[in-house]
């Protein structure tokens, strides 16, 4: 990880036009989320989600619509993927955008538990880098532990 963000600070410094930038993000819906992120843009239209590293925490849940849940688990997810935009609309103001991340995650309770990491999300840019939408992530290992989210985050681009 830390390889390919160098790769794309330097691939920054040489192309202007290709853009890094750093992102800042909170989520609530079954867990609570914090997380930073490394992008890089390769056009208006593509994306690579050079680093993402993720802090969660599962509040103590029983039952929801008759499904029991885990309680008080912590997780950390490190994971790297795409994201996609649409073209900006209501007065260049505005974009959506998609995105899908991979890596490892770990949650931790009475234990350490090591695993694949899913993150998908959908969302709209409603102001410069403020973001917010839905997010699904995944811990997976002998079945698999998922969030629904709704994410709100910042991007800071140079």
């Amino acid at each position: 990880m830390a390889v390919a963000l160098v790769m794309a600070v330097s691939a920054n410094a040489q192309n202007p036009e290709k853009g890094l930038s750093w992102g800042v993000e909170t989520a609530i819906g079954t867990e609570w989320e914090l997380g930073v992120r490394a992008q890089y843009n390769f056009n208006q239209y593509f994306a690579w989600d050079v680093l993402n590293v993720k802090y969660a925490y599962d509040w103590d849940r029983t039952k929801i619509w008759g499904t029991t849940f885990k309680t008080h688990w912590n997780e950390i997810a490190i994971t790297t993927g795409v994201r996609g935009f649409s073209p900006t609309f209501f007065n260049d103001r505005m974009k959506a955008f998609a995105n899908f991340d991979l890596g490892y995650g770990a949650m931790f309770n009475n234990g350490n538990t090591n695993c694949f990491a899913i993150d998908f999300g959908v969302g709209l840019y409603v102001w410069k880098g403020l973001y917010a939408g839905y997010a699904l992530e995944a811990l997976c290992k002998n079945g698999s532990h998922t969030d629904h989210l709704l994410r709100i985050g910042y991007n800071f681009t140079f």
